[in-house]
């Protein structure tokens, strides 16, 4: 229901989706959560993510590269920010990569278990608004939208 509320997909007719499109399957990432000491399974969690390796160059990325941080620069960091005494925070995007929209359209078929007003699995699709967990250029379409954030705030 998040996804529907957050403005990740849009439910429409199978037959609305533009010739030549592939339509890629979603898969279900189940984990489950554990106390630290007790080890007991507290909570059980799923994501939805989209079938990654369905994708076509192309058609539903172009590039995929996304920098990564070298924790030798982020040790770097930290020690002056312990020598110099500044002030620290760590922050946290809740659901970080579907916080980004998408530049190619994207069609994928509704997940198992799930049940919507609209139509069914075989008459209708999710065109994907947001972008995804399990694409081949997630990455790169989190670290874009990331950047121009910080650049809008005055960060370069």
């Amino acid at each position: 229901n998040d996804h529907t509320v957050n403005g990740y997909w849009k439910l429409i007719p199978a037959s609305q989706v533009h010739e030549g499109s592939k339509i890629i399957d979603s898969v279900w990432s189940m984990q489950r959560k554990r106390d630290i000491k007790t080890r007991q399974v507290k909570k059980y969690k799923a994501r939805l993510n989209i079938h990654g390796v369905q994708q076509e160059y192309g058609v539903h990325y172009i590039e995929t590269y996304s920098p990564v941080v070298n924790w030798f620069s982020v040790r770097t960091i930290l020690l002056q920010v312990i020598l110099k005494e500044w002030k620290m925070r760590q922050i946290d995007f809740v659901l970080a990569y579907p916080q980004a929209p998408i530049p190619f359209d994207n069609y994928m078929r509704l997940p198992k278990g799930v049940r919507t007003k609209g139509g069914s699995k075989d008459t209708h699709v999710l065109k994907l608004i947001k972008n995804m967990y399990g694409g081949k250029n997630s990455g790169l379409v989190w670290n874009k939208y990331l950047n121009k954030g910080l650049v809008n705030i005055w960060f370069e």
